[in-house]
């Protein structure tokens, strides 16, 4: 009998295509994956990958395997789903994530009116810049800055986060035309605001990348260019607030869950402590915002 885990394992190098990313998604290192999709093809007596320098083809035999590894790990997370929501004490772990800037510089400092109303639940921000699975069950709980269309997914607006064109002193009194700019590297590039500020850089030097948006603030403060920031993180700065006559485009804040996941009465708890700050914060859209217009 083979091993359940090497066919996990080799599920996901289907699924992202190369040793190299596989193991990056599931951090451990590339030669463990190649071992153990190896004695996985040894157990079951057949080749399921071609392995080329760069990539990893998979064979007729490695597709039909694969497809079935799918269906089993889709079970598997829906029996984890389902146990999650038969769970109804308010005690264990909520795992939410969000992007570093809501984590660090919003929610980590109020979590302590949480532990207040709810002493037998553990929080666990997981701060990251790309979208967590709630399929697959990496994240229990998701603060999102583009609206979810997932057909398992159920969503509320939280609110509208602003971002404005921030510089050093000693860079905004200079001509826009002699400004440098601070982006965030290709992996983050697709985003509204950095199309949106690439585009008004229109060609001139872009100075520093960098998809931390710390990394960023403290190189606009260094005087290095001027970079696309949430509006609330500049407040305790030195950053002065360019204007350049055209705005920076606003991102919708949206809460997601699974819509099994949402049944558990923990969830249901830290979704509703959630929407509560945020009405309350800063994030709170004016009456007449335009939602349309919140990428």
């Amino acid at each position: 009998m083979f091993d359940w885990d090497d066919l996990r394992i080799f599920e996901v190098l289907a699924r992202t295509g190369s040793l190299s990313a596989a193991a990056r998604l599931l951090k451990v290192n590339h030669a463990t994956i190649g071992r153990r999709v190896a004695a996985l093809e040894a157990e079951l007596g057949t080749t399921l990958v071609t392995r080329l320098p760069r990539n990893t083809v998979l064979t007729p035999q490695g597709d039909a395997i694969a497809a079935l590894a799918r269906e089993m790990e889709q079970t598997a997370q829906a029996v984890t789903r389902r146990a999650r929501a038969f769970d109804n004490n308010l005690t264990g772990n909520v795992r939410i994530s969000l992007p570093p800037a809501l984590a660090s510089d919003f929610l980590a400092e109020r979590l302590t009116g949480f532990s207040a109303l709810y002493p037998g639940l553990t929080v666990t921000l997981k701060a990251t810049p790309f979208v967590s699975s709630l399929e697959r069950g990496e994240t229990d709980l998701a603060i999102r800055l583009v609206q979810p269309d997932g057909p398992t997914q159920v969503a509320r607006r939280l609110g509208v986060m602003q971002l404005g064109l921030f510089a050093a002193p000693s860079v905004a009194i200079t001509a826009p035309k002699h400004w440098s700019f601070v982006l965030s590297d290709e992996d983050l590039a697709h985003l509204p605001h950095q199309v949106w500020l690439a585009n008004y850089a229109d060609g001139r030097p872009i100075s520093v990348r960098s998809s931390d948006i710390h990394t960023q603030i403290s190189a606009v403060r260094a005087g290095l260019g001027v970079a696309a920031l949430p509006v609330f993180m500049t407040e305790n700065t030195d950053l002065v607030r360019v204007d350049v006559g055209i705005a920076a485009p606003a991102r919708g804040i949206w809460l997601v869950v699974h819509e099994e996941v949402r049944k558990a009465p923990a969830v249901q708890a830290t979704m509703s402590w959630l929407a509560e700050t945020f009405a309350a914060s800063e994030f709170r859209a004016p009456i007449d915002f335009d939602w349309s217009t919140a990428r």
